[in-house]
């Protein structure tokens, strides 16, 4: 009988904003969902409509950081700031495994907690991403650069006709 495998976990993580590390300082980070823009298209001779992808939608990051230090305002309005996220996961009895998220993008939004006496103060930052690479054991699985009009999936370029195509 075969065991079941179980599922790998985020057991641990650390952010690094422009090249500074906020281990200890980093309390959540909300990745980019990864969706595409689909339009529906029914047309004779077709029983039911069908989508058809346009690209994809914005890629929007957040999180949260538990210091008050000056550094995320000073980023605020810039862009093409470096975000990598490195995190460790693991399946129970098997290898943690490494996973790197390199983006870049504009610090868009920074939103202060309540300041409370004796209580956690946080900040939340939003930033557009123009850039999101994804990294696990050392193999690269996605990575979109929006201004480059590079979009590779499971180690296909699913734009490289198109930048051919436009001469690029």
């Amino acid at each position: 009988m075969a065991l079941i495998a179980l599922p790998r976990q985020l057991k641990n993580f650390n952010l690094y904003v422009d090249g500074e590390s906020f281990a200890g300082k980093a309390d959540t980070i909300t990745l980019p969902a990864l969706n595409f823009v689909v339009e529906k298209h029914r047309a004779g001779g077709m029983d039911a409509p069908r989508g058809i992808e346009l690209g994809m939608e914005e890629l929007k990051l957040s999180f949260v950081i538990s210091d008050l230090g000056p550094q995320m305002l000073s980023l605020l309005g810039k862009d093409g700031v470096a975000v990598v996220a490195r995190g460790s996961v693991q399946a129970q009895g098997s290898d943690a495994e490494p996973v790197v998220i390199n983006m870049r993008g504009l610090f868009r939004g920074l939103e202060s907690s309540a300041w409370t006496l004796g209580a956690k103060s946080s900040r939340t930052v939003n930033v557009d991403l123009s850039y999101f690479r994804y990294r696990q054991k050392d193999v690269e699985y996605c990575e979109i650069d929006i201004d480059n009009m590079i979009r590779t999936i499971g180690g296909v370029d699913q734009l490289a006709a198109h930048r051919t195509n436009i001469g690029l």
